[in-house]
């Protein structure tokens, strides 16, 4: 008489597969609720111990996109482009910068050993302009000394908060602190330009930053940065496409890794984000845009006054402020790739 052999874990696809269904429940429930804003990191770990459970069902599958071009090469042709100046009338421009105030903005931690090069890039742009302009830098958080070493530095404002972190856990709230108190702390100053920088990214040349000149002033609003190897800041980036990069990137790459899809988590982050990075030309020229940073912005200060960062859900801080400046102002942002940081 045979005997059929029972399953050494009988139940092991079963509970799996219940508890896929419990915590599919439970993220999806409170991701769609106002409390997500409150607990974001619990969610966080929801998300990647369901993400475990799958793969510990099944073998991942790769994601793969249906375009794998950059944003900037799918993008239709785009048109009224800011104009080009002459090269007299950009060298007529750049002398008339010394009757402008620039204000550079900047939030700090743990930077103390990028202080020398970021005074020395910031200082050469500074001198462009009239003597009244100024850098402000936010600093908190650190723990190399970043506000002792700054304080050396006699032409910055600093400005020290301590402890961010306890009070604003996700890095994108305490950037939205940071860079809305920064504008509060400069509202009365009289500033032309603001200069919103990542202070451990800035790098730039004087020659680099001065391109965002050779166009018409009254043609945009805000120039953003790019980089020599690759451009990095696909979070802050929103095309004006309506099906190009026009979402936050990081929600669709945790929502397509706990996906019952199976996806493999590297596959995903590279398809979803990893081929927007592709360093764009020089000669591509400027590339309009909701919203962007890439290390570096400058804004004219009238297109700013009403506006605010925000980085709730989280998401990129830099959004919700580009997205006012368009509503609020009309305001014109741009990606500029000869605008470039390190």
């Amino acid at each position: 008489m045979l005997i059929r052999r029972q399953p050494k874990y009988p139940n092991k696809f079963k509970y799996a597969s219940i508890l896929v269904l419990v915590m599919y429940f439970i993220v999806s429930n409170i991701y769609t609720s106002q409390a997500y804003l409150y607990i974001s990191p619990g969610i966080k770990i929801l998300k990647s111990g369901l993400h475990l459970v799958i793969s510990s069902i099944a073998i991942c599958r790769p994601y793969v996109a249906a375009d794998n071009r950059s944003f900037y090469e799918r993008d239709y042709p785009q048109e009224n482009l800011p104009r080009r100046l002459s090269n007299s009338s950009y060298e007529n421009v750049v002398r008339q910068l010394h009757s402008f105030r620039l204000v550079i903005l900047s939030c700090a931690r743990n930077v103390a050993s990028n202080v020398d090069r970021f005074r020395s890039r910031s200082e050469a742009i500074l001198d462009l302009f009239h003597p009244s302009s100024s850098v402000h830098v936010l600093e908190s958080d650190s723990s190399d000394g970043t506000a002792e070493v700054l304080r050396r530095w006699s032409r910055v404002q600093v400005y020290s908060y301590g402890r961010l972190e306890p009070k604003y856990y996700e890095r994108t709230d305490r950037l939205a602190y940071c860079r809305n108190t920064l504008f509060e702390k400069v509202y009365n100053l009289t500033a032309d330009y603001f200069l919103i920088v990542d202070f451990d990214r800035f790098s730039t040349t004087v020659a680099s930053f001065l391109t965002n000149f050779q166009y018409d002033t009254d043609d945009w609003s805000v120039m953003t940065a790019s980089r020599v190897d690759s451009y990095y800041d696909i979070w802050a980036l929103r095309t004006l496409s309506d099906t190009i990069v026009n979402y936050d990137v990081w929600h669709r790459v945790w929502d397509l890794e706990v996906s019952p899809n199976n996806y493999c988590r590297r596959s995903v982050s590279e398809q979803i984000i990893g081929i927007h990075k592709k360093r764009i030309p020089i000669e591509h020229g400027l590339i309009e845009v909701r919203s962007a940073f890439g290390g570096a912005g400058l804004y004219k200060a009238n297109v700013t006054r009403k506006c605010q960062y925000n980085g709730k859900g989280p998401t990129c801080e830099h959004v919700s402020f580009h997205l006012c400046i368009r509503k609020t102002y009309q305001g014109r942002i741009f990606i500029n790739p000869a605008f470039l940081v390190s």
